[in-house]
């Protein structure tokens, strides 16, 4: 885990919090899909040239799982290299949560 010191896991289940699960999902994925690529051969080079020291590693990592019947719930998995990166992509995330709970979590 090298300078991964923070571990999340945060389990967004049930009906009413489908809009959540979608939003975290495609907000994940298009966040880690601007650190991650699968490499494409172009002439025998990479698309994208990474720097001369090598990749650079993102501050937090995530990813999202669909589970149960129907895809009821969505598990998401966070790692990084502080606590205050989670808290601010939770607090982010978590923010439409506001009107169900009827305050805004992570306030």
């Amino acid at each position: 885990m090298q300078e991964y010191h923070v571990i999340a896991m945060v389990v967004i289940l049930g009906p009413k919090l489908k809009h959540v699960q979608n939003q975290v999902q495609d907000e994940v994925k298009k966040m880690m899909s601007r650190h991650f690529r699968v490499p494409v051969p172009t002439a025998g080079r990479y698309v994208r040239s990474e720097s001369q020291s090598g990749p650079t590693r993102p501050a937090l990592v995530a990813s999202c799982s669909a589970f149960g019947p129907q895809a009821i719930g969505v598990v998401v998995r966070i790692a990084a290299v502080t606590t205050e990166s989670v808290y601010m992509f939770l607090r982010h995330h978590l923010a439409t949560l506001e009107p169900i709970l009827g305050v805004t979590p992570y306030r």
